[in-house]
């Protein structure tokens, strides 16, 4: 008698394959992107593989992350880092992206802010609302960063067209509401509350907001950290 085959544990090995295949793809339209010799046809077409191919990469990353949280095999690893630093961080993983779209990125932050999370989990969502950014920002995206006696607040805002109503009026509070009929899982709204909420002090936990109160009323995702 074969054992009962774990669908879960198979997709999270496939999901880790496929994740290592598309790092090759990623580096190989970076360095593309680089030569000269292609036309502003093909340098457009590159950067919109790129972009996409970044955005699988961050899915693939959240599904891996869910998965260690389901099976308990993750636990969050707070120690204290230096807010500024992390927004910069961030800044740099997406700067070729940012310049090759001509979106101009700033950074508003105490440079000496201090604060204790999980910095690996909040760039992964960092990372995934800018990438998210890009396909909808104008010409600017921002990270401001702030702080009061009770928890760390990091804005993400675009100048763009700012979030339908659809998805300001979601409420994700179990993976059974992602929704697979209409194109549109959810999947980084899920990852970034799990792991926001993962974020706790005493009584406190961390959660995550979406408005449309970024430059022009363009897009605002806010992670809110005890």
């Amino acid at each position: 008698m074969t054992d009962k085959i774990n669908f879960n544990t198979i997709m999270a090995s496939s999901v880790h394959d496929m994740k290592n295949s598309l790092s090759i793809i990623i580096n190989t339209t970076e360095l593309l992107s680089s030569d000269t010799r292609l036309s502003r046809t093909q340098h457009k077409a590159i950067g919109l593989l790129h972009i996409e191919g970044e955005r699988l990469n961050n899915s693939f990353i959240q599904l891996l992350a869910l998965y260690r949280i389901e099976n308990k095999q993750y636990s969050l690893n707070i120690d204290s880092h230096n807010v500024y630093d992390c927004l910069e961080e961030a800044m740099l993983e997406n700067e070729t992206l940012l310049t090759y779209h001509n979106i101009d990125f700033e950074i508003q932050s105490d440079p000496d802010l201090e604060w204790f999370f999980d910095k690996a989990m909040t760039l992964g969502i960092i990372n995934t609302i800018i990438n998210n950014a890009l396909r909808h920002a104008n010409n600017k995206i921002m990270l401001k960063a702030d702080s009061n006696k009770t928890e760390l607040i990091i804005n993400i805002l675009d100048d763009g067209c700012g979030y339908p109503n659809s998805v300001l009026n979601q409420n994700i509070t179990e993976q059974s509401e992602l929704n697979f009929n209409n194109g549109n899982t959810g999947l980084g709204l899920y990852f970034a509350k799990v792991v926001a909420e993962m974020h706790t002090k005493g009584k406190q936990h961390g959660h995550i907001e979406l408005s449309n109160d970024g430059i022009d009323h363009g897009g605002k995702f806010s992670i809110h950290l005890p």
